[in-house]
């Protein structure tokens, strides 16, 4: 794989998308490893009842749905050596048990503004199976020297 540089980069370049397929399971060890154990992600059988989005099951976490988001762009630009600085998110729609969401990211901005300092904005955003959008979040990844 060749070094991703500066100038080997240009607006409208796509980063290699990801999918996961998504269980209650995976709500679950994402409970263990974020330490939220909110019944709306951890018990089907609590939510059945309370119905707190209006629906009947366990949602993904949101932080869930944003990593899946940022890994798009930390799989990019941590083996080249990026600094990801700033990262700005908006959940649109909670993740169901079953679906498969992807995350896909698309650099639309690049800035010159000195060697360490040179800059790339990234757009991402997660789908499920469906093309429903689920989540948008922009990075701002920072090339050295």
């Amino acid at each position: 794989m060749d070094k991703v540089t500066f100038d080997s980069v240009e607006v409208g370049d796509e980063l290699t998308p990801i999918s996961h397929k998504v269980t209650q399971e995976t709500f679950w060890k994402y409970a263990v490893a974020s330490l939220d154990y909110n019944p709306v992600h951890c018990d089907p059988d609590w939510v059945r009842t309370a119905q707190p989005f209006g629906i009947t099951e366990t949602v993904g976490h949101g932080m869930m749905t944003i990593s899946f988001m940022l890994s798009v762009v930390s799989n990019w630009a941590y083996p080249n050596m990026l600094k990801i600085t700033k990262m700005a998110s908006k959940l649109i729609w909670p993740v169901l048990a079953g679906w498969t969401v992807t995350s896909k990211g698309v650099i639309t901005e690049k800035h010159v503004i000195c060697p360490g300092k040179n800059y790339v904005i990234v757009e991402l955003k997660a789908e499920n199976q469906e093309g429903q959008l689920l989540g948008v979040c922009q990075t701002e990844v920072v090339f050295p020297d």
